[in-house]
């Protein structure tokens, strides 16, 4: 058993910084709190092993190693219908950024497992190209941060992620310059393969 003193010491922090850290995290709902007679019992909840668990990925994401390429694989699943607005207004950046005028639509590709995921989040320490944010007829649209890629390795395109967005972390939302469901002839469900371009590799 620690005092909040030895926690401190440990943490390299004073007694009442780790007594309020302590109490941050139960706010959070993190862990819990119990006082019993030999002092206070903390136990980690749920929420707090997820927590732990996604801050353990993203570290083995930043020190693995950096290989050739970064493949996604995931399958096609309709969208909430909302993509083709959002590319017209972001139309002007994606063509300055990515250098060709996007089809008015979005592929979404669903990640279905782990490896993938292992991936985007390595994609994700890569540098990104960002479309900055803007105002528009009284709107205001936030950042999109974007990553080249390769579908099926045949048409080149990217990875779109709004700062605010409706979609699930598993959805990827990719623009091209024509419509990716035509020319490859996907239908719902289909297997999809994102091949991610570095930013050196660009041309």
């Amino acid at each position: 058993m620690l005092t909040t003193r030895e926690l401190g010491e440990i943490m390299g922090i004073s007694q009442q910084t780790a007594s309020r850290r302590i109490s941050i995290c139960v706010d959070e709902g993190y862990i819990e709190r119990t006082h019993t007679t030999d002092g206070m019992l903390l136990q980690i909840t749920d929420k707090g092993l997820e927590e732990l668990l996604h801050v353990m990925t993203n570290l083995e994401v930043a020190f693995t190693p950096p290989r050739d390429e970064i493949v996604i694989e995931g399958r096609v699943v309709t969208g909430l219908g909302e993509g083709a607005y959002y590319v017209d207004v972001y139309s002007s950046k994606i063509k300055a950024a990515l250098g060709f005028k996007p089809h008015l639509g979005t592929l979404n590709v669903k990640i279905f497992d782990d490896d993938s995921r292992k991936a985007v989040g390595r994609m994700k320490n890569t540098p990104p190209l960002v479309l900055s944010g803007f105002s528009h007829k009284g709107r205001t649209f936030g950042d999109v941060i974007c990553y080249r890629v390769k579908v099926n390795s045949e048409i080149e395109g990217a990875i779109v992620i709004a700062q605010r967005t409706h979609h699930s972390e598993d959805i990827l939302e990719v623009v091209a310059p024509l419509n990716i469901r035509d020319e490859l002839k996907l239908e719902e469900e289909s297997k999809v393969t994102l091949t991610v371009i570095p930013l050196h590799m660009m041309t």
